[in-house]
């Protein structure tokens, strides 16, 4: 017996939550979790804030986009048919690159690196980070 799964279009037409307003508000929860833990274990809540800003940054991209996926069909339902990967903004790349490179910026503070090594090396892993996924994974959109 297969089960069927019904999807509701419709889910976030008539209310005050949106697909970009859930984004923003689990952004805004990252850099306030993400601070609270650099004070506790780092007792630097300034590298947890930045990290989690980061990582927020990264959410606020990316979940919009698997949202409005997981109810309408797959991300290639929402790909720009541009054919050149990184001619434009890659949002969902975008959106991984910037979570990575928080999670390296907060994963230095725990090897008590200087942040004149921990920045270049978040840099350099959401750089890889988005140039991978950005030739990997189709450039979806919002707008439709």
């Amino acid at each position: 017996m297969e089960q069927t799964q019904e999807r509701d279009t419709a889910a976030f037409e008539d209310g005050p939550i949106t697909p970009t307003r859930l984004g923003a508000a689990a952004g805004v929860m990252d850099v306030v979790v993400f601070a609270a833990v650099g004070y506790l274990t780092l007792e630097n809540p300034a590298i947890g804030a930045i990290a989690g800003l980061s990582i927020g940054i990264g959410v606020f991209l990316f979940l919009p986009l698997f949202v409005v996926a997981g109810e309408d069909g797959t991300l290639e339902d929402l790909a720009a048919d541009d054919g050149a990967p990184l001619r434009a903004f890659h949002r969902l790349a975008g959106g991984f690159a910037f979570s990575a490179a928080g999670l390296v910026l907060f994963a230095t503070g725990f090897a008590e690196l200087a942040p004149l090594t921990a920045l270049p090396a978040a840099l350099l892993a959401g750089s890889v980070v988005y140039l991978g996924t950005g030739f990997a994974l189709p450039n979806a959109g919002l707008e439709r």
